[in-house]
């Protein structure tokens, strides 16, 4: 099925629960609308973008689409139908788990907190696929041990490798991270954690070294070592020192109070400290030096030695 009819057939599904709509006139002469709903909470889809008792009466198909294509994240059913096949991909993805406002609602402040959006709409899809393949895997730590696999060896070294400082460049959990559990109260190497596996699905979910007694997964950890950021995610920081501190410029050379050692502010280290989450500039030889932005002179007022 292309994209176009798997929307044309949400739109109709969406005429099919609007037009079960029983309307209840109350002793004061308010009325309300009720739906024996099947595919979707069109009420409470109703009350989410604001539809007035007129517009909620008119029941059309052009109406329908038009709602859809408001919940795919577009304006009007037309930009739906005209859209590139990255953001026709992602739209479907989306209405396949969208039965209600609060589900529109819940990706709605993903996304806006993510920031991904100002990527394109490849990094959104990307990421859609992520946030809701992720949701779904969380929920195997709950299955029966019949249900489950534990992955020993090369699959599970490969799952926890998504981790490492090459694939998880922005992110303040990393294979050599030391993490606490929020689920049993109990801190470990992260490289100890255990990975499950459905046997039905194949998804996979890193778990608690303690698993199945304790059912956190990695999302429940909070990461008790700092984390060196790498690639856009630490040029980003680095950028965003600039602006604090207009004097720099990636190709300066700056001299730091600390160590005494000059080098480019472009090689100066962006870490995450697990006390508050945020990411600093911190000097480039970092941990050896606990230098930070406020620490880098310039080089040429500093006359400070290499």
């Amino acid at each position: 099925m292309s994209h176009l009819d798997f929307f044309r057939k949400q739109a109709k599904n969406f005429l099919k629960d609007w037009r079960t709509q029983t309307k209840t006139v109350e002793s004061d002469g308010f009325i309300s609308y009720h739906y024996d709903w099947k595919f979707y909470d069109v009420g409470d889809i109703f009350f989410y973008y604001e539809f007035s008792d007129e517009n909620e009466q008119e029941i059309t198909l052009a109406r329908a689409q038009h709602l859809i294509a408001k919940m795919a994240g577009f304006k009007k059913w037309n930009d739906l139908i005209h859209a590139t096949e990255t953001e026709q991909t992602l739209a479907e993805l989306l209405l396949r788990r969208f039965r209600d406002a609060r589900d529109v609602q819940n990706w709605e402040e993903v996304l806006a907190f993510s920031g991904v959006a100002q990527y394109g709409a490849e990094a959104v899809l990307d990421y859609a696929r992520h946030y809701y393949e992720l949701g779904d895997a969380k929920e195997i730590v709950g299955f029966p041990a019949d249900k489950i696999t534990v992955l020993q060896g090369k699959p599970r070294s490969e799952t926890l490798r998504q981790f490492d400082d090459e694939h998880n460049p922005a992110g303040s959990l990393r294979t050599n991270s030391t993490v606490f559990c929020a689920h049993c109260k109990k801190s470990f190497d992260f490289r100890k954690s255990k990975v499950i596996q459905d046997n039905e699905r194949h998804l996979t979910m890193v778990v608690c070294k303690n698993y199945p007694l304790c059912r956190g997964t990695y999302l429940d950890y909070k990461v008790l070592t700092p984390t060196i950021l790498y690639g856009a995610a630490r040029m980003a920081e680095l950028e965003r020192g600039i602006q604090a501190f207009p004097h720099l410029a990636m190709d300066a050379k700056v001299h730091c109070i600390h160590c005494g050692k000059e080098y480019l502010y472009k090689e100066a280290n962006a870490v995450i400290f697990p006390d508050d989450g945020e990411a600093y500039i911190v000097c480039k030889h970092y941990p050896e030096c606990d230098g930070s932005l406020i620490d880098m002179m310039s080089a040429e007022k500093a006359g400070g030695e290499k």
